[in-house]
């Protein structure tokens, strides 16, 4: 996820902050000084409000992230790789490129994050009950966390696909029609409908007085609904790219320089004729690496006749390739996990094709054209 930076590992996994966590941790920590501590707790002074509000925020993303990683740990214990749990405006989320092998891998993976809020909610539902004649402030934030994680528990298990309800849901349909596939279709389905009714239930909150909850309303359920529609997409695309390698799809006239060309003799010569996005660099058989429209626009128009493209090229040991006998998708999913629009195509150490995300698209269109013809 863009636009995060790291805070540190636990067991190993990055923890990472969205720059949009800042803004809900204040919106948090304002509406419990505010509001909620206030009406429930009146007398203290301005700063403790704002003390307790801050802490019980804290505390907030900490159950979060306690959360999260109950997901992340049940999925490295099933052999899983977890690239990283993010905190974000919207909560958390782990972040877990292996699919499930099986309904009963993706149910536990799914409902632990839920069971580890219940049991956070019980922990701090005794903590409360043990001071309730103590100190005041400890008492508000300890009340807080049970209800919070009790609320955030039931929120979850909401059937609306990607909440972990909604991969509960997917697990059981699996486990009951024995179809990934089915179990996709109806839970990607009963999110979107879900997410349809939260907007249309928020709406009415926002005209009915409640402007603020039905704004919240609102914007969850087009976070639900848009997430299953766009896992919906990605479902279709995955059974259309079934089967199909990199060399069905990648173009094998390379752009080829040689690395003692200028960048202007590029733009001169090649560029201007060619409309390229990215060239390979090569000495001999040798790649050497990449040379994207991007990094020449970075140039100073003045300085390019005297640079060479090896100033301005992505090296070869950080240029993201593929095999020609690499799935497809696994190709494609290198080029949105690194921003990218192009993979050089290697074989036995030398350029052999380029892929971009438009050769994909191509493949994508002419199969939904042929396909249900041969299915015929």
């Amino acid at each position: 996820m863009q636009g995060t930076f790291q805070l540190g590992r636990v067991f190993g996994i990055p923890i990472r902050i969205h720059f949009s966590w800042v803004f809900i941790f204040l919106l948090v920590a304002w509406s419990l000084a505010s509001s909620y501590l206030p009406g429930n707790y009146p007398g203290w002074s301005r700063a403790a409000y704002w003390g307790v509000g801050v802490v019980a925020s804290a505390l907030l993303f900490v159950s979060v992230l306690i959360h999260e990683g109950a997901h992340s740990l049940m999925a490295l214990s099933k052999g899983k790789k977890v690239s990283a749990i993010t905190l974000f405006f919207l909560g958390g989320a782990s972040e877990i490129p292996d699919e499930a092998d099986n309904a009963s891998e993706e149910f536990w993976i799914a409902v632990v994050g839920p069971l580890t809020s219940f049991a956070l909610a019980g922990i701090f539902w005794a903590l409360d009950t043990s001071t309730q004649s103590g100190n005041q402030h400890i008492n508000a934030v300890f009340k807080y966390l049970w209800f919070i994680n009790i609320a955030l528990g039931v929120f979850n298990l909401m059937p609306a696909f990607p909440l972990d309800g909604g991969r509960v849901l997917r697990a059981l349909v699996w486990k009951s029609t024995g179809s990934l596939t089915r179990a996709n279709s109806v839970a990607s389905t009963v999110g979107v409908l879900i997410g349809y009714g939260l907007i249309g239930v928020g709406i009415y909150f926002v005209f009915s007085g409640g402007f603020i909850q039905g704004l919240w309303m609102v914007f969850i359920g087009w976070f639900i609904q848009s997430s299953a529609s766009s896992y919906a997409r990605q479902q279709t695309l995955s059974r259309t790219l079934t089967g199909r390698l990199v060399r069905d799809a990648m173009v094998t006239d390379v752009p080829v320089i040689t690395p003692d060309m200028s960048v202007q003799r590029l733009i001169d010569e090649r560029l201007t004729a060619e409309f390229q996005r990215a060239y390979v660099v090569m000495y001999g058989e040798t790649f050497q690496g990449l040379v994207s429209i991007s990094a020449i626009k970075s140039l100073p128009p003045e300085s390019r006749a005297a640079t060479p493209v090896t100033a301005v090229m992505k090296r070869a040991n950080e240029v993201v390739t593929a095999t020609p006998d690499e799935p497809l998708e696994s190709a494609l999913q290198k080029m949105v996990t690194n921003d990218i629009h192009q993979l050089v195509v290697l074989s036995d150490g030398k350029a052999v094709g380029l892929l971009t995300r438009g050769d994909v698209l191509r493949v994508v269109e002419i199969t939904e054209v042929v396909a249900p013809r041969g299915r015929g």
